[in-house]
Protein backbone atom coordinates (compact mmCIF):
# COMPACT_ATOMS: atom_id res chain seq x y z
CA UNK A 1 0.00 0.00 0.00
CA UNK A 2 1.19 3.55 0.47
CA UNK A 3 2.18 3.05 4.11
CA UNK A 4 -0.20 5.66 5.50
CA UNK A 5 -3.18 3.66 6.74
CA UNK A 6 -4.71 4.51 10.13
CA UNK A 7 -7.45 2.51 11.82
CA UNK A 8 -8.12 3.10 15.54
CA UNK A 9 -6.21 6.37 15.94
CA UNK A 10 -8.41 9.24 17.13
CA UNK A 11 -8.46 11.38 14.02
CA UNK A 12 -10.40 14.25 15.61
CA UNK A 13 -7.09 15.91 16.43
CA UNK A 14 -5.51 17.43 14.50
CA UNK A 15 -8.10 18.79 12.11
CA UNK A 16 -7.37 18.26 8.42
CA UNK A 17 -7.69 20.80 5.66
CA UNK A 18 -9.65 18.32 3.56
CA UNK A 19 -11.40 14.99 4.00
CA UNK A 20 -12.17 12.98 0.86
CA UNK A 21 -14.67 10.14 1.24
CA UNK A 22 -13.92 7.49 -1.35
CA UNK A 23 -10.65 6.37 -2.95
CA UNK A 24 -11.97 5.70 -6.44
CA UNK A 25 -10.98 7.50 -9.63
CA UNK A 26 -12.12 10.96 -8.57
CA UNK A 27 -11.04 10.64 -4.95
CA UNK A 28 -7.49 9.64 -5.82
CA UNK A 29 -7.13 12.41 -8.38
CA UNK A 30 -8.41 14.96 -5.87
CA UNK A 31 -6.02 13.67 -3.19
CA UNK A 32 -3.09 13.81 -5.63
CA UNK A 33 -3.81 17.41 -6.58
CA UNK A 34 -4.68 18.64 -3.07
CA UNK A 35 -1.59 17.21 -1.38
CA UNK A 36 0.65 18.73 -4.06
CA UNK A 37 -1.07 22.04 -3.25
CA UNK A 38 0.16 21.57 0.37
CA UNK A 39 -3.26 20.68 1.88
CA UNK A 40 -3.36 18.17 4.73
CA UNK A 41 -5.69 15.47 3.39
CA UNK A 42 -7.45 12.50 4.97
CA UNK A 43 -8.67 10.01 2.36
CA UNK A 44 -11.32 7.59 3.67
CA UNK A 45 -11.63 4.32 1.76
CA UNK A 46 -13.67 1.36 2.96
CA UNK A 47 -11.92 -1.25 0.82
CA UNK A 48 -8.69 -3.02 1.76
CA UNK A 49 -7.30 -3.49 -1.75
CA UNK A 50 -4.28 -1.46 -2.83
CA UNK A 51 -5.40 -1.73 -6.44
CA UNK A 52 -2.27 -3.74 -7.20
CA UNK A 53 -3.50 -7.30 -6.93
CA UNK A 54 -2.23 -9.29 -9.90
CA UNK A 55 -5.80 -9.82 -11.13
CA UNK A 56 -6.28 -6.04 -11.10
CA UNK A 57 -3.03 -5.45 -12.96
CA UNK A 58 -3.63 -7.93 -15.81
CA UNK A 59 -6.62 -6.44 -17.64
CA UNK A 60 -8.48 -9.63 -18.58
CA UNK A 61 -8.09 -11.20 -15.15
CA UNK A 62 -10.53 -8.80 -13.48
CA UNK A 63 -13.19 -11.16 -14.80
CA UNK A 64 -12.10 -13.51 -12.01
CA UNK A 65 -12.73 -11.00 -9.20
CA UNK A 66 -15.76 -9.14 -10.51
CA UNK A 67 -18.02 -10.71 -7.88
CA UNK A 68 -15.48 -10.84 -5.03
CA UNK A 69 -16.50 -8.64 -2.07
CA UNK A 70 -12.86 -7.78 -1.37
CA UNK A 71 -12.73 -5.88 -4.65
CA UNK A 72 -16.35 -5.10 -5.49
CA UNK A 73 -19.50 -3.79 -3.82
CA UNK A 74 -22.44 -5.82 -5.10
CA UNK A 75 -26.01 -4.59 -4.78
CA UNK A 76 -29.25 -5.82 -6.32
CA UNK A 77 -31.63 -3.42 -7.97
CA UNK A 78 -35.33 -3.50 -7.23
CA UNK A 79 -37.34 -5.67 -9.67
CA UNK A 80 -37.57 -3.54 -12.80
CA UNK A 81 -40.99 -3.42 -14.45
CA UNK A 82 -39.36 -1.88 -17.54
CA UNK A 83 -36.83 -4.73 -17.74
CA UNK A 84 -38.83 -7.92 -17.52
CA UNK A 85 -39.67 -7.61 -13.84
CA UNK A 86 -36.27 -8.92 -12.77
CA UNK A 87 -33.68 -7.44 -10.38
CA UNK A 88 -30.23 -6.76 -11.81
CA UNK A 89 -26.77 -6.75 -10.16
CA UNK A 90 -25.22 -3.32 -9.60
CA UNK A 91 -21.43 -3.34 -9.11
CA UNK A 92 -18.83 -0.78 -8.03
CA UNK A 93 -15.15 -1.20 -7.22
CA UNK A 94 -13.73 -1.21 -3.68
CA UNK A 95 -10.25 -0.24 -2.55
CA UNK A 96 -7.88 2.30 -4.01
CA UNK A 97 -8.76 3.02 -7.61
CA UNK A 98 -12.34 1.87 -7.13
CA UNK A 99 -14.08 0.83 -10.34
CA UNK A 100 -11.07 1.88 -12.43
CA UNK A 101 -9.28 -1.25 -11.13
CA UNK A 102 -12.02 -3.75 -12.00
CA UNK A 103 -13.50 -2.23 -15.17
CA UNK A 104 -12.79 -3.02 -18.81
CA UNK A 105 -9.98 -0.42 -18.74
CA UNK A 106 -11.46 1.36 -21.79
CA UNK A 107 -10.25 4.98 -21.84
CA UNK A 108 -12.44 7.50 -23.65
CA UNK A 109 -13.08 10.95 -22.18
CA UNK A 110 -15.79 11.50 -24.79
CA UNK A 111 -16.19 14.04 -27.59
CA UNK A 112 -15.76 17.75 -26.85
CA UNK A 113 -19.10 18.62 -28.43
CA UNK A 114 -20.84 16.42 -25.85
CA UNK A 115 -19.25 18.34 -22.97
CA UNK A 116 -20.44 21.54 -24.65
CA UNK A 117 -23.99 20.17 -24.87
CA UNK A 118 -24.04 19.12 -21.24
CA UNK A 119 -22.06 21.86 -19.47
CA UNK A 120 -22.54 25.06 -21.48
CA UNK A 121 -25.92 25.60 -19.86
CA UNK A 122 -24.29 25.72 -16.42
CA UNK A 123 -21.28 27.75 -17.47
CA UNK A 124 -18.43 25.22 -17.44
CA UNK A 125 -15.88 24.86 -20.24
CA UNK A 126 -13.93 21.59 -20.29
CA UNK A 127 -11.70 22.38 -23.28
CA UNK A 128 -8.48 22.74 -21.28
CA UNK A 129 -9.35 19.73 -19.10
CA UNK A 130 -9.87 17.50 -22.13
CA UNK A 131 -6.53 18.59 -23.56
CA UNK A 132 -4.90 17.44 -20.32
CA UNK A 133 -6.40 13.98 -20.80
CA UNK A 134 -5.55 13.71 -24.50
CA UNK A 135 -3.00 11.12 -25.64
CA UNK A 136 0.50 12.48 -25.17
CA UNK A 137 -0.46 15.05 -22.52
CA UNK A 138 2.18 15.28 -19.80
CA UNK A 139 0.04 13.93 -16.96
CA UNK A 140 -2.18 11.56 -18.96
CA UNK A 141 -2.01 7.80 -18.50
CA UNK A 142 -0.69 5.87 -21.52
CA UNK A 143 -3.44 5.06 -24.04
CA UNK A 144 -2.86 2.27 -26.54
CA UNK A 145 -4.87 -0.07 -28.76
CA UNK A 146 -5.90 -3.24 -27.02
CA UNK A 147 -5.09 -6.67 -28.47
CA UNK A 148 -6.57 -7.67 -31.79
CA UNK A 149 -7.17 -10.86 -33.77
CA UNK A 150 -8.86 -12.06 -36.93
CA UNK A 151 -12.36 -11.64 -35.51
CA UNK A 152 -11.56 -8.04 -34.49
CA UNK A 153 -10.28 -7.24 -37.96
CA UNK A 154 -13.34 -8.82 -39.55
CA UNK A 155 -15.66 -6.75 -37.35
CA UNK A 156 -13.92 -3.50 -38.24
CA UNK A 157 -13.78 -4.36 -41.94
CA UNK A 158 -17.51 -5.16 -41.88
CA UNK A 159 -18.45 -1.89 -40.17
CA UNK A 160 -16.53 0.05 -42.83
CA UNK A 161 -18.24 -1.90 -45.61
CA UNK A 162 -21.52 -1.07 -43.89
CA UNK A 163 -20.74 2.66 -44.19
CA UNK A 164 -18.88 3.53 -40.98
CA UNK A 165 -15.67 5.54 -40.87
CA UNK A 166 -12.60 3.77 -39.49
CA UNK A 167 -11.11 5.94 -36.74
CA UNK A 168 -7.67 5.61 -35.25
CA UNK A 169 -8.90 7.13 -31.99
CA UNK A 170 -12.48 8.30 -31.32
CA UNK A 171 -11.30 11.01 -28.96
CA UNK A 172 -13.06 13.95 -30.57
CA UNK A 173 -14.10 12.54 -33.94
CA UNK A 174 -16.38 10.19 -32.04
CA UNK A 175 -18.73 8.56 -34.51
CA UNK A 176 -17.18 5.65 -36.36
CA UNK A 177 -15.44 2.33 -35.70
CA UNK A 178 -12.11 1.74 -33.98
CA UNK A 179 -10.12 -0.71 -31.89
CA UNK A 180 -10.60 -0.14 -28.18
CA UNK A 181 -8.12 2.13 -26.41
CA UNK A 182 -6.97 1.16 -22.93
CA UNK A 183 -4.70 2.55 -20.20
CA UNK A 184 -1.92 -0.03 -20.18
CA UNK A 185 1.87 -0.12 -20.06
CA UNK A 186 3.79 -3.30 -20.93
CA UNK A 187 0.43 -5.04 -21.03
CA UNK A 188 -0.45 -4.13 -17.42
CA UNK A 189 -3.23 -1.80 -16.32
CA UNK A 190 -1.69 1.64 -15.84
CA UNK A 191 -4.11 4.46 -15.07
CA UNK A 192 -4.49 7.32 -12.62
CA UNK A 193 -3.87 5.09 -9.61
CA UNK A 194 -0.24 4.92 -10.71
CA UNK A 195 -0.15 8.73 -10.96
CA UNK A 196 -1.52 8.90 -7.43
CA UNK A 197 1.12 6.57 -6.02
CA UNK A 198 3.88 8.39 -7.88
CA UNK A 199 2.84 12.01 -7.34
CA UNK A 200 0.71 12.38 -4.20
CA UNK A 201 2.70 14.12 -1.45
CA UNK A 202 2.88 11.46 1.25
CA UNK A 203 3.75 13.87 4.05
CA UNK A 204 0.39 15.59 3.49
CA UNK A 205 -1.73 12.45 3.16
CA UNK A 206 -3.38 10.08 5.62
CA UNK A 207 -5.34 7.16 4.23
CA UNK A 208 -8.03 5.91 6.59
CA UNK A 209 -9.42 2.43 6.10
CA UNK A 210 -13.01 2.69 7.25
CA UNK A 211 -16.62 3.17 6.20
CA UNK A 212 -18.26 6.58 6.46
CA UNK A 213 -21.54 6.39 8.38
CA UNK A 214 -22.77 9.99 8.34
CA UNK A 215 -21.69 13.60 8.16
CA UNK A 216 -21.08 15.83 11.19
CA UNK A 217 -22.85 19.20 11.25
CA UNK A 218 -21.87 22.37 13.09
CA UNK A 219 -24.88 24.62 12.59
CA UNK A 220 -25.38 24.78 8.79
CA UNK A 221 -21.86 23.63 8.04
CA UNK A 222 -20.55 20.11 7.53
CA UNK A 223 -17.43 19.86 9.67
CA UNK A 224 -16.55 16.18 9.62
CA UNK A 225 -17.38 12.53 9.04
CA UNK A 226 -18.31 9.78 11.49
CA UNK A 227 -17.08 6.30 10.62
CA UNK A 228 -19.03 3.12 11.39
CA UNK A 229 -16.42 2.44 14.09
CA UNK A 230 -17.42 5.69 15.83
CA UNK A 231 -14.21 7.54 14.95
CA UNK A 232 -14.76 11.17 13.96
CA UNK A 233 -12.62 12.92 11.36
CA UNK A 234 -12.88 16.71 11.12
CA UNK A 235 -11.75 19.07 8.38
CA UNK A 236 -12.27 22.51 6.89
CA UNK A 237 -13.94 20.89 3.87
CA UNK A 238 -15.46 17.50 3.09
CA UNK A 239 -15.61 16.14 -0.47
CA UNK A 240 -17.71 13.07 -1.23
CA UNK A 241 -16.25 10.87 -3.98
CA UNK A 242 -18.01 7.62 -3.14
CA UNK A 243 -19.72 7.15 -6.50
CA UNK A 244 -23.21 7.24 -7.91
CA UNK A 245 -24.54 4.89 -5.22
CA UNK A 246 -22.26 5.64 -2.26
CA UNK A 247 -22.40 9.45 -2.30
CA UNK A 248 -26.20 9.87 -2.35
CA UNK A 249 -26.52 7.10 0.25
CA UNK A 250 -24.22 8.97 2.64
CA UNK A 251 -26.18 12.19 2.07
CA UNK A 252 -29.47 10.44 2.80
CA UNK A 253 -28.11 8.78 5.94
CA UNK A 254 -26.98 12.25 7.06
CA UNK A 255 -30.43 13.80 6.62
CA UNK A 256 -29.84 15.48 3.27
CA UNK A 257 -32.52 14.48 0.77
CA UNK A 258 -36.22 14.42 0.12
CA UNK A 259 -37.84 15.25 3.46
CA UNK A 260 -40.76 12.88 2.97
CA UNK A 261 -38.47 9.96 2.10
CA UNK A 262 -36.24 10.69 5.08
CA UNK A 263 -39.24 10.84 7.40
CA UNK A 264 -40.50 7.47 6.17
CA UNK A 265 -37.01 6.01 6.67
CA UNK A 266 -36.86 7.32 10.24
CA UNK A 267 -34.01 9.75 9.55
CA UNK A 268 -33.99 13.26 10.99
CA UNK A 269 -33.95 15.70 8.10
CA UNK A 270 -31.36 18.49 7.97
CA UNK A 271 -31.84 19.76 4.42
CA UNK A 272 -34.80 19.12 2.16
CA UNK A 273 -33.16 18.39 -1.20
CA UNK A 274 -35.41 16.20 -3.37
CA UNK A 275 -32.80 15.76 -6.14
CA UNK A 276 -30.50 13.65 -3.93
CA UNK A 277 -30.60 10.12 -5.33
CA UNK A 278 -32.73 11.13 -8.32
CA UNK A 279 -31.74 11.22 -12.02
CA UNK A 280 -29.64 8.04 -11.77
CA UNK A 281 -28.59 6.93 -15.25
CA UNK A 282 -26.74 3.94 -16.65
CA UNK A 283 -25.97 2.43 -20.03
CA UNK A 284 -28.58 -0.33 -20.33
CA UNK A 285 -26.45 -2.97 -22.01
CA UNK A 286 -27.76 -5.78 -24.20
CA UNK A 287 -25.63 -8.52 -25.77
CA UNK A 288 -26.59 -10.87 -28.56
CA UNK A 289 -24.41 -13.97 -28.94
CA UNK A 290 -23.45 -15.44 -32.29
CA UNK A 291 -21.64 -18.53 -33.53
CA UNK A 292 -18.26 -18.06 -35.21
CA UNK A 293 -17.05 -21.62 -35.88
CA UNK A 294 -13.80 -20.63 -37.61
CA UNK A 295 -12.56 -18.39 -34.77
CA UNK A 296 -11.30 -19.17 -31.29
CA UNK A 297 -12.70 -16.70 -28.75
CA UNK A 298 -12.14 -16.31 -25.03
CA UNK A 299 -14.44 -19.31 -24.59
CA UNK A 300 -11.57 -21.41 -26.02
CA UNK A 301 -8.49 -19.26 -25.34
CA UNK A 302 -8.99 -19.33 -21.56
CA UNK A 303 -8.89 -23.14 -21.31
CA UNK A 304 -6.20 -25.81 -21.36
CA UNK A 305 -3.16 -25.50 -23.61
CA UNK A 306 -4.57 -22.43 -25.34
CA UNK A 307 -4.67 -20.61 -22.00
CA UNK A 308 -1.03 -21.59 -21.38
CA UNK A 309 -0.13 -20.26 -24.82
CA UNK A 310 -1.78 -16.93 -24.03
CA UNK A 311 0.15 -16.75 -20.76
CA UNK A 312 3.42 -17.42 -22.60
CA UNK A 313 2.65 -14.66 -25.12
CA UNK A 314 1.92 -12.24 -22.28
CA UNK A 315 5.13 -13.06 -20.40
CA UNK A 316 7.22 -12.68 -23.55
CA UNK A 317 5.75 -9.28 -24.37
CA UNK A 318 3.68 -10.22 -27.42
CA UNK A 319 0.94 -7.72 -28.20
CA UNK A 320 -1.74 -10.07 -29.52
CA UNK A 321 -2.52 -11.89 -26.29
CA UNK A 322 -6.01 -11.69 -24.80
CA UNK A 323 -4.51 -10.90 -21.37
CA UNK A 324 -3.56 -7.37 -22.50
CA UNK A 325 -7.10 -6.07 -22.72
CA UNK A 326 -10.72 -6.55 -21.71
CA UNK A 327 -12.94 -9.18 -23.23
CA UNK A 328 -13.88 -6.67 -25.94
CA UNK A 329 -11.57 -5.40 -28.68
CA UNK A 330 -13.42 -2.99 -30.99
CA UNK A 331 -16.45 -0.75 -31.05
CA UNK A 332 -18.69 1.36 -33.26
CA UNK A 333 -20.36 4.63 -32.23
CA UNK A 334 -23.36 5.38 -34.43
CA UNK A 335 -24.73 8.89 -34.92
CA UNK A 336 -28.52 8.56 -34.94
CA UNK A 337 -31.53 10.38 -33.44
CA UNK A 338 -30.28 9.04 -30.11
CA UNK A 339 -26.68 7.81 -30.73
CA UNK A 340 -25.80 4.25 -29.80
CA UNK A 341 -22.75 2.01 -29.45
CA UNK A 342 -22.09 -1.53 -30.69
CA UNK A 343 -19.08 -3.36 -29.24
CA UNK A 344 -17.43 -6.67 -30.11
CA UNK A 345 -17.23 -8.95 -27.05
CA UNK A 346 -15.05 -12.05 -27.48
CA UNK A 347 -17.04 -14.42 -25.29
CA UNK A 348 -20.50 -15.62 -24.36
CA UNK A 349 -21.79 -16.05 -20.82
CA UNK A 350 -24.89 -16.49 -18.73
CA UNK A 351 -24.98 -12.95 -17.32
CA UNK A 352 -27.26 -13.96 -14.45
CA UNK A 353 -24.57 -16.31 -13.09
CA UNK A 354 -21.77 -13.88 -12.14
CA UNK A 355 -20.77 -14.81 -8.59
CA UNK A 356 -17.79 -14.84 -6.26
CA UNK A 357 -15.76 -16.74 -8.87
CA UNK A 358 -16.31 -14.03 -11.44
CA UNK A 359 -17.32 -14.38 -15.08
CA UNK A 360 -17.64 -17.93 -16.37
CA UNK A 361 -17.19 -18.19 -20.14
CA UNK A 362 -19.31 -20.70 -22.00
CA UNK A 363 -17.64 -23.51 -23.94
CA UNK A 364 -19.34 -22.93 -27.30
CA UNK A 365 -17.35 -21.36 -30.12
CA UNK A 366 -19.02 -17.97 -30.05
CA UNK A 367 -18.82 -14.25 -29.32
CA UNK A 368 -21.28 -11.40 -28.75
CA UNK A 369 -22.14 -7.92 -29.88
CA UNK A 370 -23.06 -5.60 -27.03
CA UNK A 371 -25.08 -2.43 -27.57
CA UNK A 372 -26.63 0.50 -25.73
CA UNK A 373 -27.92 4.04 -26.20
CA UNK A 374 -24.99 6.42 -25.63
CA UNK A 375 -27.05 9.29 -24.19
CA UNK A 376 -30.07 7.53 -22.63
CA UNK A 377 -33.11 9.48 -21.47
CA UNK A 378 -34.24 6.96 -18.84
CA UNK A 379 -33.69 7.83 -15.19
CA UNK A 380 -33.81 5.83 -11.98
CA UNK A 381 -33.13 6.54 -8.33
CA UNK A 382 -31.33 5.69 -5.10
CA UNK A 383 -33.68 5.68 -2.11
CA UNK A 384 -33.66 4.70 1.55
CA UNK A 385 -36.45 3.00 3.42
CA UNK A 386 -36.52 2.06 7.08
CA UNK A 387 -35.21 -1.37 6.09
CA UNK A 388 -33.02 -1.11 3.01
CA UNK A 389 -31.32 0.77 0.21
CA UNK A 390 -33.43 0.68 -2.95
CA UNK A 391 -31.63 1.09 -6.29
CA UNK A 392 -33.63 1.57 -9.48
CA UNK A 393 -31.34 2.09 -12.52
CA UNK A 394 -34.42 2.96 -14.60
CA UNK A 395 -33.47 0.77 -17.58
CA UNK A 396 -35.61 1.53 -20.65
CA UNK A 397 -38.13 3.51 -18.62
CA UNK A 398 -38.23 6.12 -21.40
CA UNK A 399 -39.71 4.79 -24.65
CA UNK A 400 -37.06 6.65 -26.67
CA UNK A 401 -34.37 4.36 -25.27
CA UNK A 402 -36.34 1.29 -26.35
CA UNK A 403 -36.61 2.75 -29.86
CA UNK A 404 -32.84 3.30 -29.93
CA UNK A 405 -32.05 -0.17 -28.61
CA UNK A 406 -34.34 -1.77 -31.20
CA UNK A 407 -32.42 0.12 -33.90
CA UNK A 408 -29.07 -0.94 -32.40
CA UNK A 409 -30.23 -4.57 -32.21
CA UNK A 410 -31.28 -4.57 -35.85
CA UNK A 411 -27.96 -2.97 -36.86
CA UNK A 412 -25.97 -5.49 -34.81
CA UNK A 413 -27.80 -8.44 -36.36
CA UNK A 414 -27.06 -7.11 -39.83
CA UNK A 415 -23.37 -6.79 -38.96
CA UNK A 416 -23.30 -10.38 -37.72
CA UNK A 417 -24.83 -11.62 -40.96
CA UNK A 418 -22.44 -9.48 -43.01
CA UNK A 419 -19.50 -11.03 -41.12
CA UNK A 420 -20.77 -14.41 -42.32
CA UNK A 421 -22.14 -15.63 -38.98
CA UNK A 422 -25.55 -16.23 -37.44
CA UNK A 423 -26.99 -14.85 -34.19
CA UNK A 424 -28.15 -17.47 -31.71
CA UNK A 425 -31.82 -18.09 -32.30
CA UNK A 426 -34.56 -16.97 -29.93
CA UNK A 427 -38.29 -17.38 -30.03
CA UNK A 428 -39.47 -14.10 -28.55
CA UNK A 429 -40.11 -10.71 -30.06
CA UNK A 430 -37.32 -8.12 -30.03
CA UNK A 431 -38.83 -5.87 -27.38
CA UNK A 432 -39.22 -8.78 -24.98
CA UNK A 433 -35.69 -9.92 -25.81
CA UNK A 434 -34.38 -6.48 -24.90
CA UNK A 435 -36.38 -6.05 -21.71
CA UNK A 436 -35.49 -9.48 -20.35
CA UNK A 437 -31.87 -9.41 -21.54
CA UNK A 438 -30.71 -5.92 -20.59
CA UNK A 439 -28.06 -5.53 -17.87
CA UNK A 440 -26.08 -2.72 -16.29
CA UNK A 441 -23.16 -1.31 -18.26
CA UNK A 442 -21.76 -0.27 -14.84
CA UNK A 443 -21.55 3.36 -15.97
CA UNK A 444 -23.81 4.85 -13.30
CA UNK A 445 -24.02 8.64 -13.09
CA UNK A 446 -26.25 11.56 -12.17
CA UNK A 447 -27.66 10.77 -8.73
CA UNK A 448 -26.36 14.09 -7.29
CA UNK A 449 -26.48 16.00 -10.52
CA UNK A 450 -24.88 19.41 -11.03
CA UNK A 451 -27.13 22.41 -11.73
CA UNK A 452 -27.06 26.17 -11.29
CA UNK A 453 -29.68 26.15 -8.53
CA UNK A 454 -31.02 23.81 -5.84
CA UNK A 455 -34.32 23.70 -7.74
CA UNK A 456 -32.63 21.64 -10.46
CA UNK A 457 -29.82 19.71 -8.79
CA UNK A 458 -27.68 18.94 -5.76
CA UNK A 459 -24.32 20.60 -6.44
CA UNK A 460 -23.40 23.96 -7.97
CA UNK A 461 -20.96 24.33 -10.90
CA UNK A 462 -18.19 24.73 -8.30
CA UNK A 463 -19.07 21.24 -6.92
CA UNK A 464 -20.31 22.67 -3.59
CA UNK A 465 -23.61 21.30 -2.31
CA UNK A 466 -26.42 23.83 -2.58
CA UNK A 467 -27.58 25.05 0.85
CA UNK A 468 -24.72 23.65 2.98
CA UNK A 469 -21.29 25.05 3.73
CA UNK A 470 -18.16 22.92 3.87
CA UNK A 471 -19.47 20.08 1.69
CA UNK A 472 -18.70 19.28 -1.96
CA UNK A 473 -19.24 16.27 -4.20
CA UNK A 474 -16.99 15.21 -7.07
CA UNK A 475 -17.59 11.85 -8.72
CA UNK A 476 -19.80 10.36 -11.42
CA UNK A 477 -22.89 11.16 -9.36
CA UNK A 478 -22.67 14.88 -10.24
CA UNK A 479 -22.58 14.40 -14.03
CA UNK A 480 -25.71 16.03 -15.47
CA UNK A 481 -25.71 13.45 -18.27
CA UNK A 482 -23.54 10.83 -19.97
CA UNK A 483 -20.43 12.26 -21.62
CA UNK A 484 -18.75 9.24 -23.18
CA UNK A 485 -19.20 5.60 -24.06
CA UNK A 486 -17.37 4.78 -20.79
CA UNK A 487 -17.40 6.90 -17.63
CA UNK A 488 -13.88 6.48 -16.17
CA UNK A 489 -12.04 9.31 -17.94
CA UNK A 490 -15.12 11.53 -17.80
CA UNK A 491 -15.00 11.16 -14.00
CA UNK A 492 -11.30 12.11 -13.97
CA UNK A 493 -12.17 15.16 -16.11
CA UNK A 494 -14.54 16.38 -13.41
CA UNK A 495 -11.90 15.93 -10.70
CA UNK A 496 -9.48 17.97 -12.81
CA UNK A 497 -12.11 20.68 -13.20
CA UNK A 498 -12.51 20.95 -9.43
CA UNK A 499 -8.72 21.06 -9.03
CA UNK A 500 -8.50 23.95 -11.49
CA UNK A 501 -11.31 25.81 -9.76
CA UNK A 502 -9.63 25.49 -6.35
CA UNK A 503 -6.21 26.48 -7.69
CA UNK A 504 -4.61 23.12 -6.91
CA UNK A 505 -3.11 22.78 -10.40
Amino acid sequence: MIGLYRREWNLSVPEFDLVIVGGGSAGLELARMATRAELNVALIEQGVSSGRHIFQRIPLMVGKIIGNSRFVDVWRSIPLTSAGGFARPILAGRGLGGSSRINGNVAYAGPRHRYTQVYDKIGLNFSDILRELSPGASNAAPRVHTWTDGLSELFLKTTVADGARLLDDPDDDFFGASPLHVNTRWGLRHNHLEAFYRQAKKSKLTIVQGTAKELIFTDSRVSGVVLVSGVEIHAQEIILSAGAIGSPTLLLNSGIGDSAMLRRAGIAGKLDQPHVGRHLKDHANLRIPFSCPEHDTLNQKTRGFKALAEGFKFLTGQSDTILRGPGASAGLNVEWDNPYRIQLVHFTQDRSQVGTKGIVFEKVRGASLGMYALWPYSEGSVELTSKELRIDPGFLADHRDMTTTLQALSHARNLIFQMGFAPHSNHIDDETLIRTGVYSGYHLIGSNRMARTARDGVVAPDFRVHGIDGLSICDASVMPDHLSSHSYLATIAQARMLGHQRGWI
